[in-house]
């Protein structure tokens, strides 16, 4: 009966959007990296952390003002309601639990109670003995006073502040990856320690060295003389207690020199996953991205009027010597391979991007970019580079909102100036803004006050602007040229393209977004 409940309540929360709006929020609060609010939570609790700590060492010495007890017992309830958020949060039992379900459904057997408990207990008792859930436990208990042996675990409430800080966890992960090479200096350091201590104490034992009365003072001696501390304390009397000495400090020397060339070197490797996450943090703040797959001289020139039109853009390409240019002109950018599903996932999948370009010289890479992003999010416009005639028709089958054909575009540019020179001589100079006069694009793409109105009645032609066409619709194909500025209203997903000069359009820009609802 209780196995039913269990299954039926698991289906119940499924099923509720409460639910699981309220328990998303409390993800994103407390283990979201990606979440926007989990910044101002993690500033918070830092901040409990460093006040608490301070209370509970003023506390050794003096008695706590009435104040100073009401701000520890607030940080205290916050650092429950924390754990206990986090052990909510720490698994989807109802998703388990359905999931057991289902397969007992195909396989025609009934539920059993122990099996639902044994899913719930094992998923609990995992979180509850993570190593960052008994630093928070520990980090609570110095709040009782009156048991002043729980003092030592003060320090665990210092340690809640790595879970908070990433430059720390990075720390440390660089740490675990180096794994066998530090064990084996452990081993090797373990190894000098005890062969050393145990000939200084048989030579020097036994009243010869009045410093060494057992043999834990000559492990306490090859400690401080393998790590290079040297305190003076115990010192060798016999030579070959002196010798020994001199192996010792050179094989410290040795250790401390290996260590510090595995930290160094497993920074270096990380360096690039470090700055990663940086990126990956930065626009994940950004609205309608634009996201540059390749960025060799077709995506320079792109980045570079996407600047100069105030877009939040990125662009990402696998080799160093493309990307210099985008670190000197101080662009948000990515190493990464944009062939790999992982790089697509991270930056277009899981952010606001508004359109992706494909700018590398490679047709398969583009196509299968293009192919792995319509799959999953149809929404995004994707603007394809074709670097062969024959792919041009592949692009569109794989629903390329756009593809782009250089050698044919420069073609098409030579012939236009070799039939007009002049008229081709004033789009030119619009289009690579050699004049304060530009061509433009104005998406409609927020409730304002613009939209129900004709042209005329928005007061854009107060602006000295021509409004040559509107695109229609969310896939921009329905063109209506030349719009009838008294008749014509515009409309959610329109864009507006205009002419114009430069400081006009970003005027009617500025009275949109104040015009925004």
């Amino acid at each position: 009966m209780l196995a039913k409940f269990l299954i039926s309540f698991a289906y119940f929360l499924e099923s509720s959007k409460k639910y699981k709006r309220v328990k998303t929020f409390f993800y994103n609060l407390l283990e979201n990296p990606r979440s926007k609010i989990k910044p101002y939570f993690d500033a918070f609790i830092i901040s409990l952390v460093v006040i608490t700590v301070s209370i509970l060492i003023y506390d050794v010495d003096h008695h706590l003002a009435y104040h100073m007890v009401i701000i520890e017992d607030f940080a205290i309830s916050v650092f429950v309601f924390e754990w206990v958020g986090r052990f909510w949060v720490s698994a989807n039992l109802r998703l388990k639990i359905i999931k057991y379900h289902e397969n007992l459904l195909e396989a025609g057997k009934r539920e059993k109670l122990s099996e639902i408990l044994k899913i719930i207990v094992n998923q609990k008792i995992a979180y509850i003995f993570s190593p960052m859930s008994i630093i928070d436990l520990l980090a609570i208990l110095p709040t009782y006073r009156p048991l002043r042996v729980l003092r030592i675990f003060l320090i665990f409430r210092l340690f809640k502040i790595f879970r908070y800080t990433k430059s720390i966890n990075s720390f440390f992960k660089v740490l675990k990856d180096k794994k066998l090479e530090f064990n084996f200096l452990v081993l090797l350091g373990g190894f000098a320690v005890f062969m050393s201590s145990t000939i200084m104490f048989v030579f020097e034992g036994g009243g010869k060295n009045p410093n060494i009365h057992s043999f834990l003072d000559a492990i306490y001696w090859a400690i401080i003389t393998i790590t290079t501390v040297g305190y003076g304390d115990i010192t060798p009397v016999t030579l070959t207690g002196k010798i020994i000495t001199v192996f010792l400090v050179a094989g410290g020397f040795l250790i401390l020199v290996l260590a510090t060339s595995i930290v160094t070197n497993a920074l270096s490797e990380k360096m690039d996953i470090v700055r990663e996450g940086k990126v990956l943090s930065q626009i994940n703040k950004m609205e309608n991205l634009i996201v540059i797959l390749g960025y060799g001289k077709m995506g320079q020139v792109l980045a570079d009027e996407l600047r100069r039109g105030h877009n939040n853009f990125m662009v990402v390409d696998l080799y160093e010597e493309n990307l210099a240019k985008a670190k000197e002109l101080n662009y948000i950018y990515m190493k990464a391979d944009v062939s790999k599903y992982e790089t697509i996932k991270n930056i277009v999948f899981k952010n606001d991007v508004k359109k992706v370009v494909l700018t590398t010289d490679n047709d398969s890479v583009n196509l299968s970019i293009l192919l792995t992003i319509k799959a999953e999010k149809k929404s995004i416009g994707v603007i394809a580079r074709a670097n062969s005639y024959e792919n041009i028709r592949k692009f569109y089958i794989a629903k390329a909102n756009y593809v782009i054909f250089p050698y044919q575009t420069v073609a098409e540019v030579a012939v236009e100036y070799i039939g007009s020179s002049v008229k081709f001589d004033a789009i030119d100079n619009i289009l690579v803004q050699k004049s304060s006069i530009t061509l433009d694009e104005i998406d409609i793409e927020e409730e304002n006050r613009y939209i129900g109105q004709t042209i005329e009645e928005t007061g854009m032609d107060d602006f000295s602007v021509t409004i040559i066409a509107i695109l229609k619709d969310k896939d921009k194909k329905n063109l209506i040229f030349n719009p009838n500025h008294k008749t014509y209203k515009i409309e959610l997903n329109d864009s507006i393209v205009l002419i114009g000069d430069e400081k006009n359009i970003f005027k009617i820009r500025q009275d949109m977004i104040r015009s925004t609802a």
